[in-house]
């Protein structure tokens, strides 16, 4: 039988045959595009550290390049997937609303806000914080949209003590409670199917603590020198609502612009970082806040 392949023959398969062996290819594509993603570690919420920009703020360099530089610098331990950076702005068109769409789903986890305060024609004291705050409204005592950060700190210490003793002076973490904690939140994970990746991530969980532990320390130390707590006071009580970063050299990273002798500069005075509260979402994962925090004062704690 004459197999051969000639020109009349391919030119004659071609001719009946491409849309077959055009919807093969597809299907083919398809079905690898399928199989990856069903395959793939999708991050939990836990495992997404996105920083936000709201209305008042203007982003420097430094803030596209987050995701990189997070990565890069290793900021957070093996846990942390997705990370990322977003800016808001209340006079755009779709500003509000995506801001409201992203935090009705919980995402993001920190947010920079401008607190210049200013005092209006009733004695009233006023700034795009206190402007968010009041469109928080009444719920969770109306200030309950963002962390006390001192307290999130105390209950980062009382997390880490489970770990390394009361006054947090193990130099190792607790190997039983190391695996529990790695076995609760990752047991299941595809990225650790076997005994040996197992093992290899319990590894990672007790430098992830250590860690923790390490930035936690830098962060308590930065309190009241480099980081100070920003309060709102209503009828009710005083709140603590985020940190100031006035000490620190924030500009490439966010800034607003004022007028100083004539001139239009960028200033970093009465910036807040407020840390969302995302209820149980992130589960022990949501202390990686502190690493974030530890990175800036890290980064941008030179004197100005």
């Amino acid at each position: 039988m004459d197999a051969r392949i000639t020109k009349q023959r391919l030119a004659n398969m071609l001719s009946y045959d491409w849309l077959k062996i055009l919807g093969a290819i597809a299907l083919a594509a398809v079905f690898f595009c399928l199989f990856f993603v069903m395959i793939a570690t999708r991050a939990t919420d836990g495992q997404t550290f996105y920083v936000y920009a709201y209305d008042g703020l203007n982003t420097g360099r430094d803030f596209g390049l987050l995701e990189n530089n997070l990565l890069d610098k290793k900021v957070f331990g093996y846990d942390i997937l997705n990370t990322g950076s977003e800016s808001f702005k209340s006079s755009g068109l779709y500003g509000n609303s995506v801001f409201t769409a992203r935090r009705s789903a919980g995402e993001g986890r920190v947010m920079f806000v401008s607190d210049v305060r200013e005092t209006d024609e009733n004695g009233k004291e006023k700034s795009t914080l206190l402007s968010f705050m009041d469109y928080a409204g009444e719920e969770r005592e109306r200030f309950g949209i963002f962390l006390d950060p001192e307290q999130f700190l105390a209950d980062c210490k009382t997390y880490l003590s489970a770990f390394f003793g009361e006054t947090l002076s193990g130099e190792e973490p607790d190997a039983g409670k190391v695996r529990e904690t790695f076995m609760a939140r990752n047991g299941s994970d595809k990225r650790f199917r076997s005994s040996a990746k197992k093992e290899a991530g319990i590894a990672e969980e007790a430098k992830r603590l250590k860690k923790l532990k390490e930035d936690y320390f830098s962060v308590a130390q930065a309190v009241g020198d480099k980081l100070t707590y920003i309060t709102c006071t209503t009828e009710i009580k005083t709140h603590t609502v985020g940190f100031s970063m006035n000490a620190l050299n924030l500009t490439p990273l966010v800034y607003y612009t004022v007028e100083e002798e004539g001139m239009t500069v960028q200033s970093n005075k009465d910036v807040a970082l407020c840390i969302f509260d995302n209820g149980t979402r992130e589960g022990d994962l949501k202390y990686e806040t502190v690493n974030f925090l530890a990175y800036l004062v890290r980064t941008y704690g030179t004197a100005q």
